[in-house]
């Protein structure tokens, strides 16, 4: 799967205008470790990408209730949301940075031919 139909599937569509909204870090993170699992030649990028999402803005914390019962505390879980037109620039880099790479070393290829 290449960066920008991986961004897709956890709605950072590169492609439509309207990117306004948050996301969940860990879906962005846990899509870039696949892909980085998927794509071992350009680690480095899918590296230095994850490391752009934890430093980006939060867009807040949503605390998700599991199993809430009135008679019981709750299990809470916390996620950190992140601004998904931050997320979309940090995948749209990405995408340029490996097509960049692929493209140097395909010219140094052909020139050794």
């Amino acid at each position: 799967m290449n960066v920008i139909d991986a961004a897709a599937t956890i709605g950072l569509a590169v492609t439509d205008n309207d990117v306004t909204g948050t996301v969940d870090q860990d879906k962005v993170l846990g899509v870039l470790a696949a892909l980085a699992a998927s794509d071992p030649d350009h680690t480095d990028l899918f590296d230095e990408a994850a490391a752009r999402v934890r430093r980006a803005r939060s867009a807040g914390v949503e605390d998700l209730h599991a199993g809430h019962t009135l008679d019981r505390a709750p299990d809470v879980v916390t996620t950190q949301l992140r601004y998904r037109a931050e997320m979309v620039d940090i995948f749209t880099d990405l995408a340029i940075d490996i097509g960049l790479r692929q493209q140097a070393v395909g010219s140094l290829v052909d020139a050794a031919s």
